[in-house]
């Protein structure tokens, strides 16, 4: 057992658990998302004690300087000390300015954010509550304002999705964590062909970089497909459509899987079918193409790989995934 320290407490870490693992066996109170090195949620302070690359893979620069870590990441060396950060160190207040209700489970919060810093769609923001309760999130879009807007899809035991979508009210004063990460758009190459894919709330993001393209002036063509369980998933279906008739260069396609609802598509512009599939039937990929994947870990995970086996380069496929926390009561088992 490893003996290591948090806030001058100590805590004996068992083979191969991380500093989260040990935290959770502890019942110690610590606020964690995907557990995957990914959200930001887990970050603590490293005071002293040897300290593994993985630890600070994928932090910003000052982060790492900083001496963050990812607790979910973070293998504890013997008599490691660390503390826990104060919220005014990692989040900034953000009041929300707008809510918009777009389906019966979705909704859009809109959120003021500080005019030093640059957001774009398709990054990731933390939110954190009053209470410490924090979720991360995708950014949807950046308005001209220079407000952020994200898409929430409230899950049956997820309080702080349930919350946004219920109780929350404009003014509320949020606190935010971030931009990060690489899923955006890249003004500097017009022509490229962009292939964007967006599950569930992932649409939301690859909108956005689909929006921000068009708006800088985008010569090459951008494919989105979205998919969805039913075709209630397909929350933007008649904007998208818009925007392809005000577009020559924008296409958009929804698939459904849900087999109940597979005579109910018009086997058009929306199919019933795996996006990935399909794309994979229409694009010859090759180094002009740029492709970009939001939305649950199997879709993006399978599009890297369908991306990449077809001639993709890896720096030119941007994935983004929705790693969530696990909400069930009784955890799911595998045989």
């Amino acid at each position: 057992m490893t003996l290591f320290y948090l806030d001058n407490q100590s805590f004996h870490a068992q083979p191969g658990e991380t500093v989260l693992d040990t935290l959770l066996r502890y019942k110690y109170p610590v606020n964690y998302s995907c557990k995957k090195g990914r959200c930001r949620s887990c970050l603590l302070q490293h005071v002293q004690g040897e300290l593994t690359m993985i630890s600070q893979r994928g932090l910003e620069p000052d982060q790492k300087s900083a001496g963050l870590v990812f607790a979910c990441q973070c293998i504890p060396a013997p008599n490691m000390v660390l503390t826990t950060l104060e919220p005014q160190a990692l989040y900034l207040d953000t009041p929300i300015v707008d809510k918009q209700v777009l389906t019966d489970n979705i909704v859009s919060v809109t959120l003021k954010v500080p005019e030093d810093r640059e957001y774009q769609a398709g990054q990731c923001v933390n939110l954190r509550r009053p209470d410490g309760v924090s979720r991360t999130y995708a950014i949807a879009k950046v308005t001209e304002s220079g407000a952020v807007e994200v898409h929430v899809r409230r899950k049956v035991n997820g309080d702080f999705s349930q919350w946004l979508y219920g109780s929350a009210r404009r003014n509320d004063l949020l606190q935010m964590q971030g931009p990060w990460g690489y899923c955006h758009y890249f003004p500097g190459l017009p022509d490229d062909i962009l292939v964007l894919f967006g599950s569930g709330t992932g649409l939301g993001a690859v909108a956005g970089i689909a929006e921000e393209a068009l708006s800088r002036g985008h010569r090459g063509d951008i494919f989105l497909y979205h998919s969805g369980k039913n075709l209630a998933d397909l929350y933007l279906h008649k904007e998208m459509l818009k925007k392809m008739l005000l577009h020559r260069n924008f296409y958009y396609q929804a698939c459904i899987s849900a087999e109940s609802e597979r005579y109910q598509v018009d086997g058009k512009r929306i199919r019933w079918a795996d996006p990935l599939e399909l794309a994979a039937g229409r694009h010859n990929y090759n180094r002009s193409y740029r492709v970009f994947l939001c939305g649950e870990p199997k879709m993006v995970i399978k599009g890297q790989e369908r991306a990449f086996l077809g001639g993709v380069p890896i720096e030119r496929i941007h994935a983004l995934s929705f790693d969530y926390r696990e909400l069930r009561k009784h955890p799911r088992t595998w045989m």
